[in-house]
């Protein structure tokens, strides 16, 4: 926050008769701030950060303390094609109103001016899946990765450091950590190199750490700053290895022109395993997928066996068949949506519309020929 002013703040300060030693010393934090980061808000206590978002100090405090307060509203939700995995569910956390706004504020004038790694596409301004997919067009081998509970990986300490690196106080990174991260009682153990560090909170004790919730305001943009290690040494490492990555949340992809045998890939694909490990994360071996020269080659979504991202024909079979059934004068629009389980008929309207609004940036002749047809559906006004 640029327009910070330590003469208006020791003035204002001098009429509420602070001490001297208090003003030099926030002059001092505020300095140290700037120094890491001049588009960052100084910011002292809890009590300022409440002052600042608008969001009474006492809430704050009951988030940060842990005490007989969930912030959160859990929902769980079955993955995709999870088949009998242990991690079939994912859980997606809703923050309370008033977390959710100083979340947001943190977000927006915090977190979104710290750098990430050029390999991260995922959470960055003006930055689609096609910017991502392009990198990895007319390429002879494609190997796909996903890691594991990715969110949930992310603990607490690693959040305290990303704001104890931008200057903030011990206290205060803290108290920025824990208004960015929950806990689970059935999970989330104390890592034993991190007992230190808990030592120095000043809030209660538990055995427990809080992760990066799924849903959390904070969360898409914590996940890529504190991935950055991760980002650079799998970056240096394709370097060497002349493949080309990219990052987008959980999805680690690479992709190479050259000619390499199937032995060749099983070993990259093993020190790669080796390299998310060695920064935290644990590899879905389930979700591994590595395409040799002649197989189709799809990077999230998008076709990219040609010299630019095309949509799948599945994608473009999907919208053309909603089409079709909503336009038949013997099913229509009610009977279509019985028969795929939408329950409105906004829901499906909004869902055609969002699927060609997409396909727009990847296609975008043939999502207007299909936007004209729909464009055409007399959607009933309820």
């Amino acid at each position: 926050m640029t327009n910070w002013s330590p003469q208006h703040y020791v003035e204002t300060g001098e009429q509420h008769h602070v001490s001297a030693a208090v003003l030099n010393a926030a002059l001092k934090t505020a300095s140290v701030i700037r120094s890491r980061n001049k588009d960052v808000p100084i910011i002292f206590t809890l009590g300022h950060l409440a002052a600042l978002t608008g969001v009474p100090h006492s809430f704050l405090r009951a988030v940060i303390t842990r005490d007989d307060f969930a912030p959160y509203k859990v929902f769980k939700l079955r993955k995709r094609s999870a088949g009998f995995a242990k991690d079939r569910f994912r859980f997606i956390c809703a923050p309370h109103p008033k977390l959710l706004r100083v979340q947001r504020w943190i977000n927006e004038r915090i977190l979104k001016h710290i750098p990430i790694d050029i390999a991260s596409y995922a959470y960055r301004e003006n930055t689609s899946i096609q910017d991502a997919a392009i990198q990895h067009c007319e390429c002879n081998w494609l190997i796909k990765l996903d890691m594991s509970n990715f969110f949930e990986s992310i603990l607490e300490p690693k959040i305290y450091r990303v704001f104890r690196e931008l200057g903030y106080n011990r206290l205060l990174s803290l108290e920025l950590a824990r208004l960015c991260t929950r806990i689970r009682h059935f999970g989330n153990p104390s890592m034993p190199k991190e007992k230190k560090l808990l030592k120095k909170f000043p809030y209660r004790k538990s055995r427990f750490i809080g992760h990066v919730p799924q849903g959390a305001a904070t969360s898409p943009l914590l996940a890529n700053i504190v991935s950055r290690g991760l980002d650079a040494s799998i970056r240096e490492f394709s370097r060497t290895m002349n493949i080309t990555y990219t990052r987008y949340a959980d999805d680690l992809i690479f992709s190479s022109k050259s000619k390499f045998d199937r032995q060749g890939a099983h070993s990259l694909v093993k020190d790669l395993y080796e390299l998310i490990k060695a920064h935290g994360y644990w590899p879905n071996l389930t979700k591994t997928k590595v395409s040799p020269p002649g197989a189709r080659k799809i990077v999230l979504g998008l076709l990219v066996d040609g010299r630019t991202p095309r949509l799948t024909k599945e994608f473009k079979s999907e919208i053309k068949t909603h089409i079709h059934f909503i336009t038949r004068p013997d099913v229509g629009i009610a009977k279509h949506m019985l028969n795929r389980g939408f329950d409105s008929t906004a829901g499906l309207r909004n869902f055609l519309y969002g699927k060609l609004s997409f396909a727009a940036h990847v296609e975008p002749l043939w999502a207007a020929k299909m936007r004209s047809k729909l464009d055409q559906v007399n959607w009933p006004k309820r």
